[in-house]
């Protein structure tokens, strides 16, 4: 059984930056000093957020989602009713507990290892798999960005697929490579095998 959960909190505000990760993490992370020391704990990319022109607008469905063990259920509590500054403000609502599920297929939107190329990008997930005992299949989809501080890292969306129980909830819990305080390596299940550029 997992020891992780995925905190979900409601978010009220107008528009953020679409480059807003770095923001976010350095807000959390003034907001929950354990989080950054918190090997298990991660950030998802914010759900619900529309795109304008201007940059993403927040809905009444948008969601902040951190994953983190269940023991520090009480530690993520104390963000409700907080207003962090990512810069644009956001006021963080209630929140709701989710278990993770041992679906046989996830997703990641990005991953990070630290390589640029796809060849060596798979190489780094197969290490990394098999450091975890997690066994399977891996889909590599489009390559993408994120921005840590003034340096932008490059990445890839990536399937896991034919995933036991075991190992769909031990990748979930443990994620691949870097930057997961910045949405980068945490996988959510994936309804089936389809293209994860889409």
């Amino acid at each position: 059984m997992t020891r992780s959960l995925d905190f979900a909190f409601a978010l009220e505000g107008d528009m953020i930056d679409r480059e807003y990760s770095f923001g976010l993490y350095r807000a959390l992370a003034a907001a929950l000093p354990w989080l950054t020391d918190e090997p298990l704990a991660g950030v998802h990319p914010i759900r619900g957020l529309t795109a304008c022109a201007a940059g993403l607008i927040v809905g009444g469905r948008t969601r902040l989602t951190v994953r983190a063990p269940a023991a520090r259920a009480e530690d993520c509590g104390t963000l409700q009713g907080q207003v962090i500054e990512v810069p644009a403000p956001l006021r963080i609502g209630r929140f709701t507990r989710r278990e993770l599920l041992p679906y046989p297929v996830l997703y990641s939107p990005l991953v990070v290892t630290g390589a640029g190329e796809e060849g060596r990008f798979l190489e780094d997930v197969a290490a990394a798999t098999a450091e975890l005992r997690i066994d399977g299949a891996p889909i590599v989809g489009r390559r993408g960005e994120v921005s840590v501080s003034a340096q932008r890292c490059t990445g890839f969306s990536l399937m896991l697929h034919g995933l036991s129980p075991e190992d769909s909830l031990r990748a979930q819990e443990h994620g691949l490579g870097l930057h997961r305080m910045l949405g980068c390596g945490l996988f959510v299940p994936h309804k089936s095998i389809a293209a994860v550029g889409s």
